[in-house]
C-alpha cells in the first residue's frame, strides 16, 4: 500500500528528449498537461548535431514541400511560445541562396516561380554572387520564409526546466519494468494515461512499434573555419553551408544507408571537404566533425497514432531531415487525436502499416 502512494500521477509519459519528444511534450505542457519525460542524455543525437534550419521547398526540383501552407503557421506560433516562456532567443531568419549550376536551371527556377503555389517562396529576380571567393558563375535564386532554430539550445533548456521540475528521468527505458493496463501506463514509481514513443532511431528497439517501417539514416556534418569569407547567408548547392557567426560554418550533409552506428568516418569527412572546396575557393580549418542517424520512413511521412492494440500506447517519430518543419504542425495534430479523437491524416497515421503487424 505504500509503495502505491509513491507512485505519481501524469497524463503523460514521452519517451525521448529529441526535437519530437521536446516540441511534443512542450505543446502538452502548454494546455496544462501534467508530463513526465524518460530519456537518457547523450551528447551527440541527430537532433543536436543537425543544421536546425527549415526552408518550405526541395530545392533539387524546385517545388513546395507537402502541405508547406499548414505547417508555416504552427512552426512560427511554436517558435513564440518557445522563446516567451525561456526569455530567450532560439530562432534566426535567414536568407537562402539557391546556387544556379547551369542556364537550364535558372529557365527552371523563372518557371516555377510564376506558379501560384510557388510564387511566396521563390524570388523571381535572380541574386547575383558578389563574393570572390565563392564557385557560383550563374548566380542564385532565393527562397523566402528560411530560417534557422538553434536546436541543442531548445533541447538543453527545456531538459533544464524538466530537471528542475523533477519531470525527468535520465535512462534509457527499460521495458520490463512497463506496465500497460486499459486506461493506465505505469513504470516504476511513475503512473500516466498515456505514453508516446518519440525515440527517433532508437524506435527500431521499441516493442510496440519495432514493425513500422523506420530506417536509420547516417549523416555527417564538418564545422569548418573560413577566415574572410564573411557570408551571411545559407547556400545551398550539392552540400549546404550555414553561416555560424565569426566565420564559422556548418557543412553537410552527407546520406548513408548502410552505416547504422554513430561513429565519425574519414570518407564522409573527405566526402564533404571535397564538395566544399567545389563550392568556396579557400583552404578551410576543421572545427567539429560529427554524426547522427536519422529516423526516416520508406514512404517520407511521418508515423504518428496509436498502437493497434492498445489505445494509450502512442508514437510521434519518422520526422526525417525535415522534421523541424513540420512537426509543429504535426505535434497538433497527434495532441488532437489524443486528447478528442480527432483522425489523423491518413498520410501520416501508422494505420496504414497495420499488414506489417506479424502478431
Amino acid at each position: 500500500m505504500g509503495a502505491f502512494f509513491l507512485m505519481k500521477l501524469y497524463d503523460y509519459i514521452i519517451v525521448g528528449q529529441g526535437l519530437a519528444g521536446t516540441l511534443l511534450a512542450f505543446q502538452l505542457k502548454r494546455l496544462g498537461k501534467r508530463v513526465f519525460v524518460i530519456d537518457k542524455y547523450r551528447k551527440s543525437t541527430s537532433s543536436k548535431v543537425a543544421f536546425g534550419a527549415y526552408n518550405p521547398m526541395v530545392l533539387k526540383r524546385f517545388t513546395a514541400c507537402w502541405k508547406v501552407e499548414e505547417q508555416l503557421q504552427p512552426l512560427y506560433d511554436f517558435i513564440h511560445n518557445f522563446e516567451e516562456t525561456f526569455q530567450t532567443s532560439i530562432h534566426t531568419s535567414l536568407k537562402l541562396l539557391r546556387k544556379f549550376h547551369s542556364i537550364q536551371e535558372q529557365n527552371l527556377w523563372l518557371e516555377k516561380s510564376e506558379k501560384p503555389r510557388l510564387r511566396p517562396f521563390m524570388n523571381a529576380e535572380f541574386t547575383p554572387n558578389t563574393s570572390d571567393w565563392i564557385h557560383a558563375d550563374h548566380g542564385y535564386g532565393e527562397v523566402n520564409h528560411a530560417g534557422r532554430v538553434d536546436l541543442k539550445k531548445m533541447i538543453s533548456l527545456f531538459r533544464h526546466q524538466l530537471e528542475t521540475e523533477d519531470t525527468l528521468l535520465d535512462e534509457d527505458l527499460d521495458y520490463n519494468s512497463l506496465e500497460i493496463a486499459e486506461n493506465l501506463v505505469s513504470y516504476k514509481s511513475i503512473m500516466a494515461k498515456k505514453i508516446v514513443f518519440c525515440e527517433g532511431h532508437r524506435l527500431t528497439q521499441t516493442p510496440f512499434f519495432n514493425y513500422l517501417p523506420l530506417m536509420r539514416t547516417k549523416g555527417e556534418i564538418v564545422t569548418v573555419k573560413l577566415d574572410g569569407l564573411e557570408l551571411n547567408e545559407l547556400i545551398k548547392s550539392n552540400i549546404s553551408v550555414l553561416p555560424l557567426g565569426n566565420d564559422e560554418y556548418k557543412v553537410g550533409a552527407t546520406f548513408n544507408w548502410e552505416d547504422k552506428d554513430e561513429i565519425c568516418t574519414e570518407e564522409a569527412k573527405q566526402e564533404l571537404l571535397s564538395k566544399l572546396a567545389g563550392l568556396v575557393k579557400m583552404a578551410p580549418e576543421l572545427v567539429h566533425h560529427e554524426a547522427g542517424l536519422r529516423p526516416t520512413v520508406k514512404d517520407r511521412r511521418a508515423l504518428l497514432g496509436a498502437h493497434p492494440n492498445h489505445s494509450n500506447v502512442y508514437v510521434f517519430n519518422g520526422l526525417g531531415t525535415r522534421g523541424l518543419l513540420i512537426s509543429p504542425y504535426l505535434s497538433l495534430q497527434l495532441i488532437n487525436a489524443m486528447e478528442q479523437g480527432v483522425p489523423l491524416d491518413p498520410e501520416v497515421d501508422i494505420k496504414r502499416y497495420e499488414s506489417e503487424m506479424t502478431c
